[in-house]
C-alpha cells in the first residue's frame, strides 16, 4: 500500500436508482500525474469529492496517503486539496483573503504566510485583481484563484477538477508547468478534465473514465498502441511498387490496412509501428526495394479516448 497515494476499494456513490460511480478499483501511483479522461457524467468529479471528503461514500472506501476516507476524513484533509470545477468563495473576499484563509487551513503563518500569498498571487496573474472582491472577478480570474489556493501549501495529494476551464491560451500553459511543478516538489496530482490536449500535456498514467467505472489505465504511450491499425506509416520507394512488393507489405504481421497514393507511395496502416518497421525493411531489403522515406503517425489521445468510450455515452 505504500506504493499508492490512493486506492479504492469497491468505491460506490449513488444518487436514488442512479448510479454516480460503481464499485470503483483505481491505485493511483505517489508522485506521478494521473489524468481523468472522461465524457460528461462519467463519475469523474463524483470520483474526485468522494476522495477528498466532500462527500461520502454509498459503499466502500478509499485509501488517501494510507487513511480511510470514511473512518478518517479528518487525516485524509490535512494530506489532500483540491481546486473545484466551479470557482468558490465568499462573494466580499479579495484574492489575498482567499489565499490567506486557505494558506492558514494548513498552518502556513506570519510573515511566511504573507510573503506566499504573494507570490501565489503574481505567479498566477491576479496580482494587479488583489483589490477586487470575488463577486467581481472574471471567469478566468476567479478560476485561476481557485486553482492557485493549492499553491500556498502543496499537498501530498494535489486533487484538480477541470482546472483551465474558462482560462485563455497562455493562462492554460502557465497552470499546466505550475501542476508540474509541483509534482515535481513531491506531490501526487489527479487531474479530471474533458481537454486532450491538457492530458497530453500533463499525464504520467491517463485513466478512461465512463458510466461510472474506469474502462483503463496506462501510460499515453502505451494506449496508443492499443488503437488496431493506428499507426499510419507513408512510404515512398525509388521505384513504382510491384504488385509482389505490395502483396508482401499486406501480410506482414501488424499490417491491417494498405492504400496506393501514387505510382511510388503508400500508406499502410499498422500495429505498433515501432515493431512493423523492422519487418517491413527487411523484407524489402530481401526483395532488393529501395525504400527512400519513410513518415510515421501515430494515433491521437482522441482516437485513444474515441475506441474506448465508443458506446459508453
Amino acid at each position: 500500500m505504500e506504493e499508492w497515494a490512493v486506492a479504492t476499494r469497491e468505491l460506490t456513490k449513488s444518487y436514488g436508482e442512479r448510479i454516480a460511480l460503481n464499485k470503483l478499483n483505481l491505485n493511483v501511483k505517489k508522485g506521478k500525474i494521473l489524468v481523468i479522461l472522461g465524457p460528461n457524467g462519467s463519475g469523474k468529479t463524483t470520483f474526485l469529492q468522494l476522495i477528498s471528503t466532500v462527500l461520502r461514500p454509498t459503499s466502500g472506501t478509499a485509501l488517501v496517503m494510507g487513511y480511510d476516507i470514511v473512518k478518517e476524513p479528518l487525516n485524509v484533509r490535512q494530506v489532500s486539496s483540491i481546486s473545484f470545477q466551479d470557482p468558490r468563495g465568499f462573494w466580499r473576499h479579495k484574492p489575498a483573503h482567499i489565499l490567506s484563509f486557505h494558506a492558514s487551513m494548513y498552518g502556513v503563518n506570519g510573515g511566511e504566510r504573507e510573503k506566499i500569498v504573494r507570490q501565489t498571487m503574481k505567479d498566477f496573474e491576479l496580482w494587479n485583481s488583489r483589490d477586487t472582491k470575488f463577486m467581481h472577478l472574471s471567469g478566468g480570474q476567479a478560476k485561476r484563484l481557485e486553482v492557485a489556493k493549492l499553491f500556498v501549501y502543496s499537498p501530498k495529494l494535489a486533487i484538480f477538477d477541470e482546472p483551465t476551464t474558462m482560462v485563455d491560451l497562455d493562462g492554460k500553459r502557465m497552470i499546466w508547468d505550475k501542476i508540474i511543478e509541483l509534482k515535481e516538489k513531491g506531490s501526487t496530482v489527479i487531474v479530471a478534465t474533458n481537454e486532450v490536449r491538457e492530458a497530453e500535456y500533463l499525464a504520467d498514467h491517463i485513466t478512461i473514465f465512463a458510466r461510472g467505472h474506469d474502462l483503463v489505465t496506462d501510460s499515453i504511450e502505451n494506449l496508443k498502441d492499443t488503437v488496431k491499425g493506428g499507426d499510419i506509416v507513408d512510404l515512398e520507394f525509388a521505384d513504382a511498387t510491384e504488385a509482389e512488393e505490395l502483396e508482401r507489405i499486406r501480410t506482414l504481421p501488424g499490417t491491417e490496412g494498405l492504400a496506393i497514393v501514387d505510382s511510388n507511395k503508400i500508406s499502410v496502416r499498422v500495429n505498433r509501428s515501432e515493431d512493423w518497421l523492422p519487418l517491413m525493411t527487411d523484407s524489402m531489403h530481401s526483395l532488393g526495394v529501395k525504400v527512400r522515406s519513410i513518415k510515421v503517425t501515430e494515433p491521437s489521445l482522441d482516437d485513444v479516448f474515441l475506441k474506448y468510450t465508443e458506446g459508453q455515452r
